[in-house]
C-alpha cells in the first residue's frame, strides 16, 4: 500500500512540475502576434477588469488567448491529428484526409460576389463583364476525396472552367496541403476562359517552366500540422516584363513575384505578394485595360493574362476600400473579370 501511495505520489508531482514549467514557459515567451502556419492573428492576452470578470468575457478571452500561446503549439496540433488519425477519423478540425496525400476543406463565401457581379454589369454592360467561379479541389478531384463524402457548391460552378479542370483532372492542378489551384490549374482556367472570349492563348508548351519549391505545405497543413507528402510549387513563365504599383504606390512592393516568400511559410505569397487591395499592371502589350476582381486564386492566373492587356487593374474587395464601381469607372477599363472560389460545402453520403 505505501508503493502505491509513494507511486501516485511521485505521479501529482511530475504533473504539477509539468504544468509549472508550462506556466514558466508561458510567462518567459512573448505572444506571437501572427501564425504563418495558419495564416491568421493570434489571441493577445487580455486585460482584467472587474466587469469582463463578472460578465465572463475575460475568461472567455482568456482561454483564448491561452489556446493560441499555447508553448510549443504547433507540435501539439501535429500530435492532436496523428492521434486522430489513430482513431480512423476522416476529417480532423475541418479537414478531409483524402487518397494519395489530398486533403480537403470546405469554402467559405469571402464576399457577396453575385452582388458584386451584378453592380458590375449595371454600371459597364453585360457584355464587358465575366466570371470565372473556381470549383473546389473536392468537386473535381472526386476520386481523391475520402468514401462517404461528397462536396458540392452554392450556385454552379462556371462550367467551362469545371470542364478544363475535369480534362486534366489526372494532372497536378491542386495542391494537396492547400486550398489553392496550382499554377497548372490556373493555366487550364485561363485558357479556358481566353477561347470563351475570342482570342488565342500562349500555350503551355512556349512557356518555360521551373520549379520554385519542392517543399511546400499550404493552408491545410497549418490547421492540422500534418502531411502525408510535401507539395511543389512550379511556375510557368509566360515570358511578359511588368511594372506593378501596390496600393497606390503606398506600399513598397515592385513586380509580380516575390521571392523572398520562397523560404518562408507563406511562399504562395510569391504570386503579388498576396493579397492587396490594388495593383496595377502594366506589360507594354497592345492589349486594352482588364479589371481583375478578385480573391487570392486569381493571383497565379494573373501573369497569362499579361501577354494580353496592356493595362491590369487588380483589385481585392475585401481590402479595397473605395466604392469599387466609381472607381473604375475613372479608370475606364475595356473588360472586366471577376474571379473567385465557389462556395463549397460537404455532406456525409455516398461520393459520386
Amino acid at each position: 500500500m505505501k508503493r502505491i501511495f509513494q507511486k501516485e505520489k511521485a505521479g501529482c508531482i511530475i504533473f504539477y512540475l509539468s504544468l509549472l514549467s508550462l506556466w514558466a514557459a508561458d510567462l518567459m515567451c512573448p505572444d506571437r502576434l501572427y501564425s504563418d502556419w495558419e495564416k491568421r492573428l493570434l489571441a493577445q492576452k487580455p486585460e482584467a477588469s472587474l466587469a469582463a470578470v463578472s460578465d465572463g468575457s475575460y475568461g472567455q478571452a482568456y482561454e483564448t488567448w491561452l489556446t493560441d500561446q499555447f508553448p510549443q503549439r504547433d507540435w501539439w496540433v501535429s500530435v492532436k491529428t496523428r492521434c486522430e488519425l489513430l482513431l480512423g477519423k476522416k476529417e480532423v478540425d475541418g479537414i478531409y484526409l483524402g487518397k494519395d496525400g489530398y486533403l480537403f476543406s470546405e469554402q467559405e463565401k469571402t464576399t457577396d460576389w453575385d452582388i458584386l457581379e451584378e453592380q458590375m454589369k449595371v454600371r459597364f454592360g453585360e457584355e464587358r463583364v465575366s466570371r470565372i467561379r473556381v470549383p473546389s479541389a473536392g468537386e473535381i478531384l472526386t476520386d481523391k476525396v475520402p468514401s462517404g463524402i461528397t462536396f458540392f457548391q452554392e450556385g454552379e460552378s462556371s462550367a467551362q472552367t469545371v470542364e478544363a479542370l475535369s480534362r486534366h483532372k489526372d494532372e497536378y492542378i491542386y495542391y494537396r496541403t492547400d486550398h489553392h489551384w496550382t499554377m497548372l490549374g490556373a493555366y487550364y482556367a485561363y485558357e479556358a476562359w481566353m477561347k470563351a472570349q475570342g482570342c488565342e492563348p500562349v500555350p503551355l508548351a512556349r512557356m518555360k517552366k521551373q520549379v520554385l519549391k519542392e517543399d511546400f505545405f499550404g493552408t491545410h497543413y497549418g490547421r492540422l500540422h500534418y502531411a502525408k507528402y510535401a507539395d511543389v510549387m512550379e511556375f510557368y513563365d509566360p515570358g511578359v516584363a511588368c511594372s506593378a504599383v501596390y496600393d497606390l504606390g503606398k506600399t513598397d512592393v515592385s513586380g509580380l513575384y516575390q521571392e523572398k516568400y520562397l523560404e518562408t511559410a507563406d511562399a504562395y505569397r510569391f504570386f503579388l505578394d498576396g493579397n492587396h487591395g490594388l495593383v496595377q499592371i502594366e506589360s507594354g502589350q497592345k492589349g486594352g485595360h482588364l479589371a481583375v476582381l478578385k480573391d487570392s486564386f486569381a493571383n497565379c492566373m494573373i501573369p497569362f493574362l499579361t501577354a494580353h492587356y496592356g493595362k491590369i487593374t487588380v483589385i481585392d474587395p475585401r481590402y479595397f476600400r473605395t466604392d469599387i464601381g466609381a472607381w473604375l469607372k475613372e479608370q475606364e477599363p475595356d473588360q472586366i473579370l471577376i474571379l473567385s472560389q465557389n462556395t463549397v460545402y460537404s455532406s456525409m453520403c455516398s461520393s459520386p
